[in-house]
């Protein structure tokens, strides 16, 4: 056995693994020995059939795995051993790999790799980001608190239709439809509002909501099967009018609405309602710093890409890509690969590993915020608890919660190197400030910015996976790499 390093330029590198036969023949044999005592041939009883039968049926499988699993440690070995840091995965060279597996003797496997480039970022140097935060204006807080009251008012049934009222109404016999007057274009809401029990109204109903969608609710269809040369012309006879009474501003609302005592009077009400909408905001607010300061790093710091085995790598993973979707589409591909090195730069010796505690912790609050606000927690501890253990079950849930809190850690690191413009405004401002970021953004140059679903976790591990971290671009070769093409077929 024996492991040789040769330097093609400074970033390119080269990995020689020269196998002798003493190295796998007697694990092949003992391969080949385990397959004697399962197979099943024909004439001979199990495990006695003859090894040279057994060695023509499986020895070129059993060689081709021991084979693999040599280069793999090898790789790994030497990698781990001299603390390399590569980039994408080591690619065999097949001009220079010497193999074959139908008359086995001395094996040469040649690989090709890349080394991650040494990434100094002077963050004093880089221009200011801003840090937008989205203030809500009064009527926001306003609308908060009434439907804070309505949540905890008295449900009544008036004589008249109020802008604010639900209504039940006969239509086609005995068919009942139910919708909120909100719901309707100003014009039907005149039609409806003040009529009282048992009034009609004549109305192309399908017209007189704000969307098709509300429209099929109320009238329990199914929007995708709305007839389109049918107004629905219907005569409409009030049989019910709901109402919520929105609760007082009292004693009662304060310790029913918020039972923990935080909130006991109006001016505390419009600054708790203040502090929820800017928590609610705020995801929006940080999806735009994250990008913008995505984009300015990789704007003003240099990484090096090789391209050339950037493109060979893209090709290998996406089988199916045509040579000409990857030279349209790999000035993307290759700012996606600057992220993902500047990023491990970014986060190296901070705190971003997102555990399974972390996860759980993240959708305790979520369900205890939005579904059991005003519940003692001691209370509905223990079906918070299944709900919890629930969701860690999917998949799909996991990986969501994972991806909010690393980029929650990343945006935190982000925060303390950058520099920062702080700004704040309301929603409008906000929309405004990132037509300006995007204006910027097309003055300097047409590529796509990375995408997140691109970026992977270069350096964070979650135990909630019960996995290794995904493969990326800078981690070790992948257990499951084979050692030739023609090794792939067999």
């Amino acid at each position: 056995m024996n492991v040789k390093h040769e330097k093609v330029s400074d970033q390119m590198q080269e990995l020689v693994i020269e196998i002798q036969k003493s190295d796998y023949a007697e694990n092949v044999e003992k391969s080949l020995k385990k397959y004697r005592r399962d197979a099943a041939v024909p004439g001979f009883r199990k495990g006695n059939a003859p090894m040279g039968i057994i060695t023509k049926m499986y020895g070129k499988n059993a060689l081709v795995l021991e084979i693999d699993r040599i280069v793999n440690e090898n790789m790994n070995k030497y990698f781990e051993d001299n603390n390399i840091k590569y980039i994408f995965e080591p690619m065999p060279v097949e001009s220079k790999t010497k193999a074959d597996f139908d008359n086995p003797q001395d094996f040469v496997f040649t690989y090709e790799y890349a080394l991650r480039p040494d990434v100094k970022i002077d963050y004093k140097s880089i221009p200011s980001v801003v840090d937008f935060k989205i203030v809500p204006d009064d009527s926001e807080i306003t609308n908060y608190i009434k439907q804070l009251r309505e949540r905890h008012g008295k449900y009544v049934n008036p004589e008249e239709i109020a802008e604010d009222d639900s209504v039940s109404a006969d239509f086609g016999g005995e068919k009942e439809a139910f919708f909120f007057i909100r719901d309707l274009k100003d014009d039907a809401k005149k039609k409806f509002i003040g009529k009282k029990l048992n009034d009609k109204v004549k109305l192309d109903m399908r017209k007189a909501f704000s969307t098709d969608n509300k429209f099929a609710l109320a009238f329990n269809l199914d929007v995708k099967n709305l007839n389109d040369t049918d107004n629905y012309k219907y005569d409409m006879v009030v049989k019910r009018i709901g109402r919520i009474e929105l609760a007082e501003l009292n004693e009662d609302f304060f310790k029913n609405a918020f039972p923990e005592g935080n909130v006991k009077n109006e001016k505390e009400l419009k600054d708790e309602a203040k502090s929820v909408l800017e928590k609610q905001y705020a995801p929006e607010s940080e999806r735009m710093f994250m990008n913008s300061a995505i984009e300015t790093l990789l704007d003003n710091v240099s990484v090096e890409i090789p391209d050339e085995f950037a493109k060979r790598y893209i090709k290998t993973v996406q089988k199916d890509m045509t040579a000409e979707q990857l030279a349209t589409n790999f000035d993307s591909y290759k700012r996606s690969f600057q992220w993902q090195i500047l990023e491990t730069a970014l986060v190296e010796g901070e705190d971003v590993q997102v555990s399974r505690a972390d996860v759980e912790n993240y959708f305790r609050d979520f369900f205890m915020k939005n579904y059991f606000g005003n519940f003692n927690p001691e209370n509905v501890k223990d079906q918070v608890d299944k709900i919890v253990q629930q969701s860690m079950s999917n998949q799909d849930y996991v990986k969501n919660a994972y991806d909010t809190l690393y980029d929650q850690k990343l945006i935190s690191v982000l925060r303390k190197k950058m520099n920062i413009e702080h700004k704040e405004g309301d929603f409008k401002a906000f929309i405004d400030q990132i037509s300006e970021n995007s204006t910027k953004t097309n003055e300097k140059d047409e590529e796509a910015k990375p995408k997140k679903t691109t970026r992977k976790k270069t350096t964070a591990k979650t135990e909630a996976k019960n996995e290794e971290t995904t493969a990326t671009v800078e981690e070790k070769p992948k257990k499951t790499r084979k050692t030739t093409k023609k090794t792939d077929k067999e």
